[in-house]
């Protein structure tokens, strides 16, 4: 892969990662993954990426916004920009990968000889994070979710660390903020990338459903700058007339292999009894799978076997054995 500009020149440039791509009808193409870069002065460097699966639009449409619209005069130091990390994805609209069905996000440190998804992954873990300071890495639900729209950093050990991105968490400004407990999988993505790297890095989930909410983005747009200005990469009077920021509820996610993971026992239409943001507590019917095709039979109950607060849901209504149906979190108190 090879990339057109120079990413510490001063100024604000454009460009593009070239992923090579010889296929039946194009044996020669040089797939251009879109890159921007704006630096002035001395500073942090700031890897900004979304797009890293295709269907999550939200961060893809924030950072197209502010790669045309951020003013080179409020920079302190760099901030690279990638709206479509993973551009043959984003094209298709899909979590994966049309070329060779790979998730970016599972496909960490990557491979320089491999497939297409491995190839850009080792351009991100060996090119994009070593020289970052910090990354932002905006997700969402994407088409088969819906998230309560929220910035995330991962639990850790450290007790300096944790602090410092609580800190960065609540400068997000948004209502709900996330704390990600990570299983050891993770190192397949970006979050181990960072890890090996030794840089920090900060999260979103903005809502989801193969859809846009104007709501997520203005409160994801509004966040990221106020994380910059808030790691000295943006002037702050270049956030002064965002809306104030609310007070944040910070709640814990835990692990998939936990009981705040509900999945499908059967097959069927998935039908919600509750919203985005909603109280449970254990025993509580939160949904049913019902059987269109054979309507005289019972639906399944699902519960919730957990005290906590719905985040995630599913957002497409057929749903099959072993789907992922709702994520419930912990309040941290904090």
């Amino acid at each position: 892969m090879r990339l057109n500009i120079d990413l510490d020149g001063e100024g604000r440039q454009t460009g593009s990662i070239s992923l090579p791509s010889s296929t039946n009808d194009s044996a020669y193409r040089q797939i251009q993954i879109p890159i921007v870069t704006l630096r002035n002065g001395e500073g942090p460097r700031i890897l900004l990426m979304a797009g890293n699966h295709g269907d999550e639009f939200e961060g893809q449409i924030i950072l197209t916004r502010l790669a045309r619209e951020l003013d080179l005069r409020h920079i302190r130091g760099g901030l690279v920009l990638l709206p479509a990390i993973n551009l043959p994805a984003a094209l298709a609209g899909t979590r994966t990968s049309p070329l060779d069905n790979g998730n970016l996000n599972r496909s960490f440190p990557g491979n320089p000889r491999g497939t297409p998804t491995e190839r850009i992954a080792d351009f991100i873990e060996k090119t994009l994070i070593p020289d970052s300071d910090f990354l932002i890495d905006l997700h969402s639900g994407g088409n088969s979710l819906n998230y309560l729209p929220a910035p995330s950093v991962t639990d850790i050990d450290d007790e300096a660390v944790r602090t410092k991105l609580l800190g960065i968490l609540r400068a997000f400004g948004s209502p709900v903020g996330y704390v990600f407990s990570e299983p050891p999988t993770t190192d397949v993505g970006t979050i181990g990338s960072c890890r090996r790297a030794g840089i920090e890095r900060l999260g979103t989930e903005l809502g989801g459903g193969g859809g846009v909410s104007p709501a997520a983005v203005a409160l994801g747009e509004a966040g990221v700058l106020r994380v910059l200005a808030h790691l000295g990469a943006l002037d702050p009077d270049a956030i002064a007339t965002l809306p104030p920021p609310s007070s944040m509820k910070i709640l814990r996610r835990p692990s998939p292999h936990t009981s705040y993971y509900v999945y499908a026992e059967s097959t069927g239409v998935f039908e919600p009894f509750i919203e985005l943001g909603a109280r449970v507590s254990p025993g509580q019917p939160v949904g049913q799978i019902l059987t269109p095709e054979v309507p005289w039979h019972e639906p399944f109950t699902v519960h919730s076997s957990v005290t906590g607060t719905l985040i995630c849901r599913r957002a497409l209504g057929l749903a099959r054995r072993g789907d992922g149906l709702m994520v419930f979190a912990e309040d941290l108190g904090c």
